[in-house]
């Protein structure tokens, strides 16, 4: 197989059937700032957002949303945080905002999940130290201190068939993908 560039990914584009109550919402309720406007060569209205000075935009919305959709075709939108500290600062807020949350412990990410206001799920989430199969999808409490977390966290990989610490994933997956692209 031809070696392909490594890609990473950076944004997603979604389209709003209230496109203003949804900016309103990403920048007061999740902390993006608007970082560009304008208007899209198809005339939709669209607003660029981040949350991060590098990256111009991680999250573009665009007006144009029929209403009345059978089905949402967003599964999710994942947000990565850089601690569990993090993670429950934020859980703390949703709770504030009156947010439906629901918090699950996936082994190798502890997450919370909620909906914007057109119903499009969102996930914040954070990196464990390990690595167990996916699915996996246990209870977790974000009120109780970080180290009852992770030690639950621990004890329940450790139990699940192959389990490897974060380190070790990577260094596998890097050499699956170093095979794949030789």
């Amino acid at each position: 197989m031809s070696q392909l560039p490594r890609i990473q990914y950076t944004h997603t584009g979604i389209f709003c059937a209230d496109l203003d109550m949804m900016v309103e919402f990403y920048r007061s309720k999740i902390g993006f700032i608007v970082s560009d406007r304008g208007v899209a060569s198809t005339g939709h209205r669209l607003f660029f957002m981040t949350q991060d000075p590098e990256i111009h935009h991680q999250l573009v919305l665009f007006d144009g949303k029929p209403t009345g959709l059978p089905f949402n075709p967003i599964n999710q939108l994942s947000f990565l945080l850089g601690s569990l500290e993090d993670l429950q600062a934020y859980y703390r807020k949703a709770l504030e905002f009156g947010f439906a949350v629901d918090q699950v412990d996936h082994g190798n990410a502890w997450s919370m999940y909620f909906t914007d206001p057109e119903g499009n799920p969102i996930e914040m989430y954070v990196d464990t130290p390990f690595y167990t199969a996916q699915p996996c999808r246990e209870p977790l409490d974000l009120s109780l201190p970080t180290g009852d977390i992770l030690a639950t966290t621990e004890a329940m990989c450790r139990r699940r068939p192959g389990f490897l610490t974060r380190e070790e994933w990577i260094a596998a997956t890097r050499e699956q993908i170093r095979l794949q692209r030789a």
